[in-house]
């Protein structure tokens, strides 16, 4: 880490960005369905993950389901240990956020048969 990288103490942003990884739509929903079929329920998947949520701890992976949010790095990373697959493997289907559209996700859900989680509403990052 260069004395660029760092402001008052903290990472810069743009030195965070490894960390947030997003996954092409397909790949992405076909990974954490598996997740889901493994733990049984979506708020299984998300405690196997480490989200400790009360209420509704599968909201985080149901965000990163329907492509509002990118994987934090240590949650893919227990994802695909989770579901047995080679975490060099899962990075294959890295993309840019752009790339992950409303349209592909659809599609991708109805294709794994994740209707139930569509994306009806545009969206805003």
């Amino acid at each position: 880490m260069t004395p660029d990288s760092v402001s008052f103490g903290r990472p810069s942003r743009a030195y965070n960005t490894d960390k947030r990884v997003w996954l092409a739509s397909t790949f992405r929903v076909e990974l954490i369905k598996n997740g889901i079929e493994k733990a049984g329920s979506i708020n299984r998947l998300a405690r196997e993950l480490g989200y400790r949520s009360r209420i509704h701890p599968g909201w985080s992976v149901r965000q990163i389901l329907v492509g509002e949010q990118p994987f934090p790095f240590e949650k893919l990373v227990k994802l695909s240990d989770y579901v047995g697959y080679p975490i060099d493997d899962v990075l294959r289907y890295r993309t840019e956020p752009d790339r992950v559209t409303m349209n592909s996700t659809n599609e991708a859900l109805m294709k794994h048969g994740l209707w139930c989680y569509h994306v009806a509403r545009l969206r805003l990052r």
